[in-house]
């Protein structure tokens, strides 16, 4: 009885221990399928994402494999430019450039000005010193009145009896004897310009609508006006221009 059950306890023993041994067999194998799952899905996982990636990136790719074909498609048509330059002649090249130097451009024609142009010279009416100048609406004391008023003419110092003459071709339109400025005569010379001789003499030689001449005589100097007649003997000239007084001399010398 004895032998009988020390060999079942052995037995009992070496079972206990295959029975672990399977146990422990058994769990690393368990651990070794767990951990090849796990690599596996880790994997799948990186796959996709490198996949995913690769996509993404294609575009830019495709797009740097276009400029590169383009600029090596082009590149022999710069090459060429490049050769036909290197290969053309010195002296064609300087004729070239001899032919495109830019051209002096003409100096432009001076605009025309619309001015009467005379046939013929204007003339002073009587030859002597001015004693009263033009005074441009600026206010002068008559010598002869005391008082102070503007001088719209020119007195020009001359004897008695002296010629006076017409400026310049013209109309007569007027002659009268003016109750401040004597016996005067005015000739228009078209164009807006008239010209007006007082303290004449009453021996006037022309009438209303009578055509003169440039230095045709109106009339001789007098002692008719009353304004100036303290004055020594004298001509009265004066011009308008529009209707507005102006510088007899000037307008005679430079007319």
């Amino acid at each position: 009885m004895k032998k009988g059950t020390m060999k079942e306890k052995q037995t009992s023993k070496y079972k206990g221990f295959y029975t672990a041994i399977g146990i422990s067999i058994l769990m690393i194998g368990a651990a070794c399928v767990y951990a090849y799952q796990v690599t596996m899905e880790t994997n799948q996982t990186l796959e996709n994402e490198l996949s995913q990636t690769a996509e993404e990136t294609q575009p830019t790719t495709n797009f740097i494999a276009e400029i590169y074909d383009a600029v090596t498609t082009t590149q022999p048509e710069y090459n060429a430019v490049a050769k036909v330059k290197t290969d053309v002649p010195v002296e064609t090249t300087t004729e070239a450039v001899e032919e495109t130097e830019p051209q002096e451009e003409p100096e432009p024609e001076p605009e025309e000005t619309e001015e009467v142009i005379y046939s013929h010279m204007l003339m002073i009416p009587v030859d002597g010193e001015v004693a009263q100048p033009f005074s441009d609406g600026e206010l002068v004391k008559s010598l002869t009145t005391g008082t102070w008023q503007t001088h719209n003419g020119v007195d020009i110092l001359a004897e008695q009896g002296v010629p006076v003459r017409a400026m310049d071709n013209g109309t007569v339109v007027e002659v009268v004897n003016d109750p401040l400025w004597g016996i005067c005569v005015s000739v228009d010379h078209e164009n807006g310009i008239v010209s007006r001789y007082c303290n004449l003499s009453p021996n006037v030689g022309i009438q209303e609508g009578d055509t003169v001449e440039s230095g045709q005589t109106l009339g001789t100097v007098g002692d008719s006006a009353d304004i100036e007649s303290k004055m020594e003997s004298h001509l009265h000239f004066e011009v308008t221009k529009g209707g507005d007084y102006i510088d007899p001399y000037a307008y005679v010398q430079h007319g």
